[in-house]
């Protein structure tokens, strides 16, 4: 039998062995999205465009903030995170020149190397109503329901309320932790993870979003401006870039006819009307831009329309060319 004092002298080697197994064995296991932070405890960051088309972003960990405005001309129509101190944008200006890149950090803007960052730029795409774990959102009278992986759980994860209007659109965070959604006219922006945890990180916003989560990537840009009609099809409203309404042009000269993009569809068809009211040109294609000559003088109008498959969008508000 050992001794009072032989046991006061093993102790420490026999407690050691305990602790270091204890901090090289695996941590506790939390449940996916008990929190913010999603299993690897670190939420990310979210970049959107605010209300005056400026790229802004918010840490959700600590909060922290910041805005950049493009001096490039134009709105911002796509964006989406490279790295966590990356954020690649683009303008309708630059839609034909490549991407640019925004360092937070430093808010130093750089060009992108189309060959290299393309394959991940270009990931851009519809709002992500699954998560990667399965589980999903629908939008329902405005109110966020959600549904497990297997389908045997369903509930309201965040309603209109007082202060919050009709939900809009969503899109899952890269780690399946939490949803971001759009409320009301303004795009209010709210996060909020599977047990219903709500917070509002932007009071309005264009609509556009980029998720970034360390342990999981980026979530491809996102258009939260646009809305469910169907389980497998959303409607997003192209709407013409230029030229601008009413801009002179010369007959028999070629005009480029432009307009915003939709992540998603098919295809954008354009329509050009005559100056006695017959359509002179009529044509589906992928760009987000046609060639066009006018035959003859007179003002000619031109809409776009977005498709999915065969199903069109309604038609965008026409413009005027002024054609001598």
């Amino acid at each position: 039998m050992l001794t009072r004092r032989a046991f006061l002298l093993l102790l420490p080697g026999l407690i050691l062995p305990l602790l270091l197994a204890c901090a090289n064995g695996p941590a506790p296991a939390r449940p996916p999205g008990a929190d913010f932070g999603g299993d690897a405890g670190d939420s990310g960051a979210i970049a959107y465009l605010d209300a005056d088309g400026c790229i802004a972003w918010v840490r959700l960990r600590d909060d922290a903030r910041g805005t950049h405005c493009p001096a490039t001309r134009g709105r911002v129509t796509a964006l989406t995170w490279l790295d966590a101190d990356t954020i690649a944008y683009v303008t309708p200006e630059l839609a034909r020149l490549g991407w640019r890149g925004l360092r937070i950090s430093t808010g130093a803007e750089f060009a992108l190397d189309p060959v290299a960052e393309s394959p991940r730029i270009y990931q851009v795409g519809a709002p992500q109503f699954y998560s990667v774990l399965g589980e999903r959102i629908d939008i329902v009278d405005g109110s966020a329901a959600w549904t497990s992986a297997d389908g045997s759980e369903r509930r309201v994860l965040l309603a209109p309320g007082a202060g919050r209007g009709p939900l809009a659109m969503v899109t899952w965070s890269p780690d399946g932790a939490a949803v971001l959604l759009a409320e009301g006219a303004h795009k209010a922006l709210w996060v909020v993870d599977r047990a219903g945890a709500a917070r509002r990180i932007a009071a309005a916003s264009a609509g556009f979003a980029s998720w970034f989560v360390p342990a999981a990537g980026a979530m491809p840009h996102a258009d939260l401006t646009c809305t469910l009609p169907t389980e497998f099809t959303y409607r997003c409203q192209a709407a013409p870039w230029q030229p601008a309404d009413g801009a002179p042009s010369v007959a028999g000269d070629e005009i480029l006819l432009s307009w915003s993009a939709c992540p998603g569809v098919t295809g954008y068809e354009l329509e050009v009307v005559g100056p006695t009211g017959e359509v002179v040109h009529r044509r589906v294609s992928s760009a987000q831009a046609q060639r066009f000559t006018p035959p003859g003088p007179g003002d000619y109008t031109w809409r776009v329309r977005t498709r999915i498959g065969a199903e069109p969008t309604a038609w965008s508000a026409p413009r005027t060319l002024r054609v001598r």
